[in-house]
């Protein structure tokens, strides 16, 4: 891998859970670090349900290995969510090739 092909810079955000004001748990997402990828489109289609035509698109980040990164976390690129489908070390704790789906599209960024 040559590190000068990270160029995309990603948000990385950790699931954790938190309690409303009535008491009940709920699941958000909260910053955990910033770091420069490789971004590889897979590919992508459509998936036709009841709700209409659903864009589907799968993506590879390649990132520096970081032991807090796991499958609890969610990457935003692009003003998009792309939840974690699957993490492999390369090398021996070089990198990590991280394959992802397109989740949802970010507003707040």
């Amino acid at each position: 891998m040559i590190t000068s092909d990270f160029k995309n810079l990603i948000t990385i955000e950790k699931e954790s859970t938190a309690k409303n004001r009535v008491g009940t748990q709920t699941e958000t997402y909260t910053f955990l670090k910033q770091k420069y990828a490789d971004l590889y489109v897979a590919g992508g289609t459509s998936q036709y349900g009841q709700q209409g035509t659903l864009p589907f698109s799968s993506d590879i980040f390649v990132i520096r290995y970081d032991a807090e990164v796991n499958y609890k976390c969610r990457i935003i690129c692009n003003n998009n969510y792309y939840k974690i489908e699957h993490i492999e070390e390369v090398g021996r704790k070089q990198f990590m090739r991280i394959k992802t789906v397109v989740w949802e599209r970010a507003t707040n960024y």
